[in-house]
């Protein structure tokens, strides 16, 4: 049979009907490599991404997944036939937004994943600025500090602090953030300044639990180096290790945008500052497949519009780099 004329989101072949639901649910289960992750990332149960999937091989006649206990992934025409539904998903959403923008706004939904404390400290009252902006516009939030892929989490973007790995995703380095070795000046009356890296064996430390810091602190002395640390405190939270930086705890070495305030007001002191390590980059990233979205396009220019390079969080560190970071 020809192709033949149908109602809006549907297509029909070979007498068959395949919905944009379908293709969107079979894209989200690609994607999130798992149908759990496509109902989360939809806002369905596990049963109807199951079924539609189900519905959709028995209409088309072929298998496009295949499931193991291990993992979910397309079949060789599944993938090809993924790359086409990714393509006319986006012209529906690039159609939708463009007559949206026209009337002066956006619908639907943008989804954000943003570092917790920099969510925070620096991110929140921006995109409260951009969501007042278009209030047919629903904006999804998600402080999430892990670097999984936005494949993984169904996000239209994400704001990372620090080195990226590689991936397909497209990256735009829009700022940077120092790390500052930091105490009070309690705790520094009390044990005395640190003079070099190595000291920092001796002196109680407050440590953040991420993956790159598990055997001590990156520093920059003739170079970078791993110098090991003597951990009082190790938390994965940085506002807890900023709390027990001004209690006069510990050393931490913290993110300029976490300190930055306490060490404006003299309640925290930079210590060590000759051996701060080279700023990380603060990059916008998100999938090569969002790139024709206008509202997500429309986030990341506000986004870059509003966060500052060089940043005014470096402002409180006399010793500050000049210029900006770009990599």
């Amino acid at each position: 049979m020809n192709q033949e004329a149908a109602p809006s989101g549907l297509a029909i072949r070979n007498g068959t009907l395949v919905d944009v639901a379908s293709m969107a649910a079979f894209v989200a289960v690609i994607n999130a490599a798992s149908f759990t992750g496509a109902a989360r990332r939809l806002g369905t149960s596990k049963s109807v991404i199951s079924r539609r999937i189900s519905e959709m091989e028995l209409h088309l006649g072929a298998r496009l997944i295949d499931r193991t206990a291990a993992r979910v992934s397309p079949t060789e025409v599944g993938a090809v036939y993924f790359v086409k539904c990714v393509r006319i998903l986006e012209s529906i959403e690039a159609a939708n937004d463009f007559v949206a923008s026209s009337n002066g706004g956006f619908r639907g939904v943008v989804r954000v994943s943003v570092p917790r404390f920099f969510c925070a400290r620096v991110v929140a009252p921006m995109l409260a600025e951009f969501a007042g902006r278009y209030p047919d516009l629903k904006v999804e939030i998600d402080v999430d500090e892990r670097e999984s892929s936005l494949h993984d989490t169904g996000f239209d973007l994400a704001l990372r602090i620090g080195r990226l790995p590689d991936s397909s995703m497209v990256a735009r380095t829009i700022s940077y953030s120092s790390m500052w070795v930091c105490a009070s000046p309690s705790y520094l009356e009390a044990h005395g300044t640190p003079e070099s890296p190595d000291e920092l064996e001796q002196r109680d430390c407050l440590v953040h639990s991420s993956g790159e810091m598990q055997s001590g602190w990156c520093l920059d002395s003739a170079g970078p180096r791993i110098f090991r640390v003597r951990e009082r405190i190790r938390s994965a939270c940085y506002f807890h290790l900023l709390e027990a930086a001004k209690s006069g705890l510990g050393l931490a070495l913290l993110p300029s945008y976490v300190a930055s305030d306490l060490v404006a007001s003299g309640q925290l002191k930079i210590v060590l500052a000759q051996c701060a390590p080279r700023p990380n980059p603060v990059s916008i990233v998100y999938p090569l497949s969002r790139k024709a979205s206008q509202k997500v396009q429309a986030l990341i220019s506000f986004l870059m519009e509003r966060i500052p390079n060089p940043p005014p969080w470096e402002g409180a560190n006399p010793e500050r780099p000049s210029g900006q970071v770009t990599a």
